[in-house]
């Protein structure tokens, strides 16, 4: 009971910290639980067509829990908690929880509606399209963030190694239900991020769609586009310079859009002209 108390008397950054390891936790223990070999629950929870067609509709999210390979669920495991803590102080335990549920739920409805006509064994299981939903969400909400692989020597943006996941699990699964889970899930991560993390977007991956007027400039802005006013006698709204500035203090200056850097900017000089 200790636990769950400390939970919700925490702050919301070390709340989302708690729901990345209690997930994590709860998917490392099905996997000794739930193991083909150990149990025979692993037929009563990966998803199958058959399965939904008798109204078995709990699968879509217990399939989640089932992993077979221990080496597949120590890197999607550790792709979370490196993933997940990027954008864990922004979300929010309860978010956080929502985007992975929706992204592994995302990859399963996609591959349910691309395999309603398949053999009575197929069946898909598995966390991978929960995970690259968490990459997806923060590669938005962290464009530009630098993060180093093993094998490449040098920094890489995330918005660049989402693409880069994207394009080299399409290109090793190929045609395969595998492949679905991980498309599914970067879906489901993108249109959970678009709709319930809007203000907080920083990089539109579909960005190459929208039309742009001869500045350059996006006809469907997705960050905040409000321009402070200008001249000796302004106010500035003290609620808006607190977000900026809290904002500025969880996540750096980097995160701060043009606009928002304008408004400290116009602060300071304000500021400045008192003194």
């Amino acid at each position: 009971m200790g636990f769950f108390n400390n939970f919700s008397q925490d702050d919301p950054e070390n709340s989302a910290n708690k729901m990345i390891f209690g997930i994590i936790c709860v998917t490392v223990l099905s996997f000794i639980l739930v193991h083909p070999n150990v149990s025979a629950l692993f037929g009563r929870l990966i998803l199958t067509t058959a399965a939904v067609r008798n109204l078995e509709l709990w699968r879509i999210v217990s399939s989640l829990l089932v992993n077979v390979s221990g080496l597949n669920l120590f890197f999607e495991m550790y792709v979370l908690y490196i993933f997940g803590t990027i954008i864990s102080r922004r979300v929010g335990a309860g978010k956080f929880l929502s985007l992975y549920l929706c992204s592994g739920i995302a990859g399963n409805l996609l591959w349910l509606a691309l395999n309603l006509n398949a053999p009575a064994g197929a069946h898909a299981y598995g966390c991978a399209g929960a995970v690259y939903g968490i990459i997806m969400a923060s590669a938005m909400l962290a464009p530009e963030l630098q993060m180093y692989l093993l094998f490449i020597p040098f920094p890489i943006k995330l918005r660049t190694l989402a693409v880069v996941f994207i394009l080299l699990d399409l290109l090793l699964s190929g045609i395969s239900p595998l492949a679905l889970l991980y498309v599914g899930g970067f879906l489901g991560g993108y249109l959970f991020t678009r709709i319930f993390l809007r203000k907080e977007v920083q990089w539109e991956p579909l960005d190459f769609l929208i039309k742009r007027d001869s500045a350059g400039r996006s006809g469907t802005p997705y960050a905040f586009k409000q321009k402070p006013k200008t001249g000796p006698g302004v106010s500035f709204d003290r609620n808006e310079v607190d977000r900026i500035l809290d904002k500025l203090s969880r996540t750096g200056i980097n995160s701060l859009t043009p606009e928002e850097i304008a408004v400290l900017e116009k602060v300071r000089e304000q500021m400045n002209r008192k003194e």
